[in-house]
């Protein structure tokens, strides 16, 4: 993690980069992903090249959604403030040999990209891995096959979920937005036998009857029924009501929240992203402490390609994270990643990627294959 970008502290010069490389692509989603936040067909993200004192290349992405709404800014802000507030601020303190610049708020994600492409240059240089530099245990991950078809067919939907299963999914998630989705959860249900999970993204909070109906199904967790904005204690007093375990997501927006939801008993289990928590060694540092402290952790998804999906699932091979993550293999996603695709083991597992860093970097031909916009600093 770079100081000074996440945590408040301020970066000797020779940590900040001697280079900073900004790439804005657009790959096509293999099928729309809809959720209560709405429907991402194409995955618009930024990727960050840092390249660091030691004149190695570091890479990260920056997997902001085009809509507002989620615990993160969008991609159009992550990329503004990039291009001419962050990116800009690193490369002339260097240039002028001042300390790093303080933190702009409002920019989880892309200050989130900046930490893990620093941290990504200075392991590639090193010759290490970031599973080795987290601590991580496990070699593959059990994963969750996550259906984001919101409005769907319930027939199309238990299709997807028997393919998952088949594939080597361990779970199930199904995303809601309302009652029109309940035959879809009741169709997955059937035609699984692993457990299924459902996420609001927080659309529950006018719908009582709703979650009530869900809280009868023998779910494996409920993600997210209410909005982000609720307090502690009125999640922790609804938790002391539900049947179901219940995990936050969007209202775990900093690693201050996910200790603060743990010790205020809100939670049965946590959805880590190191995106929005300030980077995969902040995430790794919030996991550890809900694991200590009694929650389940997973490591959430965010549609990430090659890259970002690399790095966190090095976050969620460690032993704390002890439920299936959301991250699958790359064919779930896209026809075509940007890195070497993540692949699945004999078992079914994710298999994390070797190699110094996260393991991944973009392959050239599809580089150039999907970027829409690029700005060299430095």
């Amino acid at each position: 993690m770079v100081p000074g970008l996440a945590t408040g502290h301020r970066a000797r010069v020779n940590d900040l980069p001697a280079r900073l490389r900004l790439v804005r692509v657009r790959v096509p989603l293999r099928s729309a992903r809809r959720s209560a936040h709405g429907t991402e067909q194409v995955r618009d993200s930024v990727l960050v090249a840092w390249t660091g004192a030691a004149g190695v290349e570091g890479w990260a992405e920056c997997p902001t959604l085009a809509s507002p709404g989620y615990a993160t800014e969008t991609t159009d802000a992550a990329w503004q403030g990039l291009t001419t507030v962050l990116g800009p601020a690193l490369v002339t303190a260097r240039s002028a040999g001042a300390p790093s610049p303080g933190p702009v708020p409002g920019l989880p994600a892309a200050t989130s990209a900046l930490a893990d492409a620093a941290l990504d240059a200075r392991l590639r240089a090193g010759g290490r891995s970031l599973r080795d530099e987290l601590g991580a245990t496990r070699s593959s991950v059990a994963w969750t096959a996550v259906l984001a078809g919101v409005g769907g067919r319930p027939a199309d939907l238990a299709d997807d979920a028997v393919a998952a299963v088949a594939q080597g999914a361990s779970a199930v998630k199904v995303k809601v937005a309302g009652p029109g989705d309940l035959d879809a959860v009741d169709a997955i249900r059937e035609a699984v036998s692993v457990g299924v999970a459902v996420d609001a993204n927080g659309s529950l909070d006018e719908r009582p009857d709703l979650l009530e109906h869900l809280d009868g199904l023998g779910l494996r967790y409920l993600e997210q029924p209410v909005a982000p904005g609720r307090t502690w204690d009125e999640i922790a007093a609804l938790r002391a009501r539900l049947r179901t375990p219940l995990v936050l997501d969007e209202s775990l927006r900093s690693p201050d929240a996910v200790r603060a939801a743990v010790l205020a008993g809100a939670v049965d289990g946590v959805s880590v992203k190191p995106a929005r928590l300030g980077g995969v060694a902040a995430a790794a540092a919030a996991a550890r402490f809900a694991a200590d402290h009694g929650a389940a952790v997973f490591v959430g998804g965010m549609y990430e390609l090659g890259l970002g999906r690399a790095a966190a699932l090095a976050v969620a091979a460690l032993a704390e994270c002890a439920w299936p993550t959301d991250l699958g293999p790359s064919s779930r996603y896209v026809e075509e990643d940007l890195t070497d695709p993540l692949v699945l083991d004999e078992r079914g597992g994710v298999v994390l990627p070797e190699g110094p860093g996260c393991g991944r970097s973009p392959l050239p031909a599809a580089l150039e294959r999907w970027t829409v916009d690029e700005v060299l600093l430095g």
